[in-house]
């Protein structure tokens, strides 16, 4: 490297160290709903996975330092045959360039879901596609806001992304 091109590449660190650190933009902010500790009471219906039951959980959301990302952990209970007790860790965000939220979830089954989410009014739309069985199922869970600290829930699967069954109902509250 020579002497010209050592002072360019000083310069442009100076000057990317010089930088105001980043904001979270609005977006990210909307996801500031789900902070605290919110718990779950919901209903899954029969189907093709069984007999369906009951499901509940509790979860708590705390922003990571930097605040453009949310942290989830929960800890829920449901029927054995659809894989029992168990928890998971999930990070919220939003991705600017696709104009889309982000969740990615790592759970008691040994499952990572990467789930896409849009909000329209007061209703949050989460996409995503996960493996059973060896068949891919699309999920999309829709979230419709009551209040501050209380939202209705459902959770549906769909083979061909066109019909839809309801796995799960619900409504979450915020204590």
């Amino acid at each position: 490297m020579n002497l010209k091109s050592a002072f360019a590449a000083i310069l442009l660190t100076a000057f990317a160290f010089s930088q105001a650190p980043a904001k979270p933009g609005a977006e990210v902010k909307k996801l500031d709903y789900f902070s605290g500790t919110w718990t779950t009471d919901a209903t899954i219906g029969q189907g093709p996975w069984g007999a369906g039951g009951k499901f509940t959980s509790t979860s708590t959301h705390e922003w990571l330092p930097g605040g453009f990302f949310l942290s989830s952990h929960r800890d829920y209970k449901m029927p054995a045959e659809l894989g029992g007790d168990g928890s998971a860790t999930q990070i919220l965000g939003y991705d600017a360039d696709q104009h889309v939220y982000t969740a990615d979830e790592f759970n008691a089954q040994g499952q990572h879901i990467v789930s896409k989410g849009t909000l329209n009014g007061d209703t949050w739309v989460w996409t995503s596609s996960a493996n059973y069985g060896g068949m891919e199922i699309q999920q999309r869970m829709t979230l419709k806001t009551v209040s501050a600290t209380k939202y209705n829930m459902k959770f549906e699967s769909s083979i061909d992304g066109t019909n839809w069954m309801t796995f799960m109902e619900g409504t979450v509250t915020k204590k």
